[in-house]
């Protein structure tokens, strides 16, 4: 691996902050963590979840045998994991570790039982692995993004989750 690192994250929603290119960041976003904080209606960078896109009538119907009532943000629906998504939240790390043989950027959060009106407590776990690849013959840097959920509270038997990142 190179020991040029070609990414800056930040524990807030474990955002991808910079993404360098030939010199030039390609990842839209801001300088710092309170602008993120401030102005981040686009989610740049951010790790989305518990569910990705939109629930519609922002409720989730018959899970563990009751529906679920999650915050309205978007017309009638809930967008993106609700008013403080994970997006919004304080990961742990950045920290760097062994994946699969590979260096990673690591963080890790715990969503609470009642999160934004989500059941059950999920760890989350999200990997990004930088490498340099040949790509039809020329040398580029590659972000690989790697999710985990476990529902390890025992509160519910099951929850809903759709994550993804906003780039």
């Amino acid at each position: 691996m190179s020991s040029t690192k070609a990414f800056t994250f930040l524990p807030l929603g474990a955002i991808i902050q910079k993404f360098v290119v030939n010199g030039k960041n390609i990842v839209q976003g801001f300088p710092s963590a309170e602008l993120y904080k401030q102005y981040n209606a686009p989610y740049f960078g951010e790790t989305i979840g518990r569910i990705a896109n939109r629930v519609s009538k922002a409720k989730i119907n018959d899970l563990n045998g009751k529906s679920y009532q999650l915050p309205v943000n978007n017309g009638p629906n809930s967008l993106h994991g609700g008013n403080l998504g994970w997006g919004k939240r304080e990961f742990e790390g950045p920290s760097t570790v062994d994946r699969d043989g590979k260096e990673a950027t690591f963080f890790k959060y715990i969503s609470k039982d009642g999160e934004e009106g989500y059941p059950g407590t999920v760890e989350v776990r999200v990997w990004y692995v930088q490498a340099r690849e040949e790509v039809d013959g020329a040398q580029q840097e590659v972000l690989y993004i790697e999710y985990e959920a476990e529902l390890v509270g025992d509160e519910v038997e099951e929850t809903a989750i759709n994550m993804t990142n906003h780039r």
